[in-house]
């Protein structure tokens, strides 16, 4: 196997088990907060609500920062740093008293975790041009497995053996990741060149200069936002739908875990589809059929149809994320891409901190439909972009 395989396989990997080890919280998070002596629920949800939405929000504060570090002191060292600080911090959180504590806790572990921008330099950095497509595919499909499995895993030893102990096992689990880094990726640091030594301002307006690049930013932010935003109101809407289930939270689960798996299958795909299709045709198909699906789940009569349907929106949807993250990769010059993936990452995870926020406005002032709705709009809205702009892409 060529050792730029290995080194992709390897952060592959790395990325599920750093994406179960942060995911694999939120199930939990607000109901440990009435073991740390929150007794009003109105106060926990609103402690829940913070320390849920921190984490996110500093990786997205934080993404360009650390993908500069890479330039300057390697690939290798930064990420043997995040996850050597995601280990003390994990173990850390098992041992808190406070809410406070652990909002705290909370908001450290979303600074020091770029770990998705970080690994999607570095195969963007060691990855042939040609064979892009396939590994941005395997990384998405990597980071959608670590999304699926996290969830489920924390829920089970949460309610088995306590609220501490998955920090416990998530800190471990950072730390083999840590000596997997140590011991299998090993790659040159990137060569500064004079084009490279520009400040952070001057490539962020480099960056919004490039309308190609603005379009792929939005692209990512949607994708983010359409998996996300509908989190919050699927258990309500299923509730609704079900007339009062005692297995609603079962149900959306399991919606949520297959939506999960087909996009994952869809982002493995990537690579063979797009040597047969152009990314232009791709880009534009699967938005067009995201947004349609998105309005075909609001009309599903019953659970069992919206669950095939949101199945069907994962397989449109994982496409975007590999084919953007290609597009913005080849957009620009090599020694630029560990920057614009930063930047791009901060704007893709800010979709994860927008989604629930506006998904709920919408949902208490319009109903759970228009939640459907509105995010139907936003692909057909960025279709459209994407048709008025198809002559700038270059393949």
């Amino acid at each position: 196997m060529n050792r730029w395989k290995e080194i992709v396989y390897t952060i592959a990997a790395i990325q599920i088990g750093v994406g179960i080890a942060v995911m694999g919280v939120v199930t939990f998070i607000p109901l440990f907060i009435f073991d740390l002596g929150i007794e009003d629920p109105g106060q926990a949800a609103f402690w829940a609500g913070l320390i849920s939405g921190i984490t996110p929000f500093m990786i997205a504060l934080t993404n360009p920062w650390w993908t500069v570090q890479c330039e300057k002191h390697g690939h290798n060292r930064i990420l043997m740093s995040i996850l050597l600080c995601m280990t003390v911090l994990m173990l850390s959180t098992a041992f808190v008293q406070t809410p406070q504590e652990l909002f705290f806790l909370r908001m450290l572990q979303g600074a020091s975790g770029g770990f998705i921008a970080i690994g999607l330099s570095l195969i963007a950095y060691v990855t042939p041009a040609e064979k892009l497509p396939w590994a941005m595919g395997l990384f998405q499909a990597a980071m959608v497995m670590g999304i699926m499995v996290g969830p489920v895993t924390g829920g089970l030893v949460a309610d088995t053996m306590g609220y501490r102990v998955p920090f416990l096992l998530f800190g471990g689990l950072a730390f083999f990741c840590f000596l997997l880094t140590y011991f299998l990726i090993h790659v040159k640091k990137p060569e500064k060149t004079e084009k490279s030594r520009v400040s952070m301002l001057e490539n962020f307006r480099y960056f919004l200069s490039n309308p190609l690049i603005r379009l792929m930013i939005l692209m990512q932010f949607l994708v983010n936002f359409g998996l996300t935003g509908i989190g919050p109101i699927l258990p309500l809407y299923i509730k609704q739908m079900s007339g009062n289930s005692p297995m609603v939270a079962t149900l959306a689960g399991v919606i949520l875990f297959a939506a999960g798996l087909t996009s994952a299958l869809s982002s493995m795909s990537v690579g063979k589809l797009s040597s047969r299709i152009s990314y232009a045709k791709l880009l534009l198909g699967s938005t067009i059929v995201t947004g349609v699906l998105f309005i075909i789940q609001y009309w599903a009569p019953n659970v069992f149809l919206l669950g095939v349907f949101r199945a069907m929106t994962g397989l449109s949807i994982g496409l975007i994320m590999p084919i953007a993250n290609t597009i913005l990769t080849t957009s620009v010059p090599a020694e630029k891409r560990s920057i614009v993936i930063g930047v791009t990452s901060s704007a893709s995870m800010m979709g994860n901190v927008a989604g629930p926020i506006c998904s709920g406005a919408i949902a208490m002032q319009y109903g759970y439909g228009a939640v459907f709705w509105s995010t139907a709009l936003f692909f057909m809205a960025a279709a459209w972009m994407l048709w008025s702009r198809k002559g700038q892409f270059s393949q």
